[in-house]
């Protein structure tokens, strides 16, 4: 199973777990095998606030604004909600200081760091890939690129179930240079980034990442 796969598997375990949680996982589960009923269901005031939020994301990422991406957090994050390893030194005893939990000020100082760990520049060419406005009326919007005689492709993918938001950005083995190439056993590092936020109120809050590759 390639990542984009196993991301796609996940992704609806997950959102299967938390729309239980909110008290709506039969609902979602059976909306979910008719796209056509989920989309049909939309709330139009609900869309367009989380398009909304996401075009303010897409700023800030564009921007590499610390003070307005440390907005989509709620602190300390918990170890559980980051597949983060060894960033560097002071932020590695840091967080082992407290258990594994990131502080603001952690985050803040450490940004820089951070946003190239979790290569966070795929959020603005995710941004740049899709049309958010599309998000209105649709479940996902998706994009890929694909280079000839380049053995990777990138794909992105923005996907909305209830108040539920998922951020996929990575790339994947290309398909026509595998069977160009068939006596290349690897012909692309594969690496896939997947970010779970939610709407709450009117903003929308980090809940999970997810890194393979």
């Amino acid at each position: 199973m390639n990542k984009l796969a196993y991301f796609l598997l996940l992704f609806v375990l997950l959102s299967a777990s938390c729309n239980q949680k909110n008290g709506t996982g039969e609902n979602s589960s059976g909306s979910a095998k008719n796209k056509g009923l989920q989309d049909a269901a939309i709330n139009p005031d609900q869309r367009e606030l989380i398009v909304a939020e996401l075009k303010q994301m897409q700023q800030a990422f564009g921007d590499k604004d610390v003070n307005k991406i440390e907005k989509y957090f709620i602190f300390p994050l918990a170890d559980s909600t980051l597949s983060i390893y060894e960033v560097n030194e002071d932020f590695d005893l840091a967080r082992k200081s407290t258990g594994g939990n990131i502080s603001r000020d952690l985050f803040v100082k450490n940004f820089n760091d951070i946003y190239d760990y979790f290569q966070m520049g795929g959020f603005s060419d995710l941004f740049k890939a899709v049309d958010l406005d599309e998000l209105k009326s649709k479940q996902e919007v998706t994009s890929e690129h694909h280079v000839k005689d380049e053995s990777c492709y990138t794909f992105y993918r923005i996907s909305i179930e209830g108040d539920m938001v998922n951020l996929q950005y990575g790339t994947n083995s290309d398909q026509a240079y595998r069977e160009a190439h068939p006596d290349e056993e690897e012909v692309c590092g594969e690496s896939a980034f997947n970010w779970l936020f939610k709407l709450e109120g009117n903003k929308l809050r980090f809940i999970k990442e997810m890194t393979a590759g």
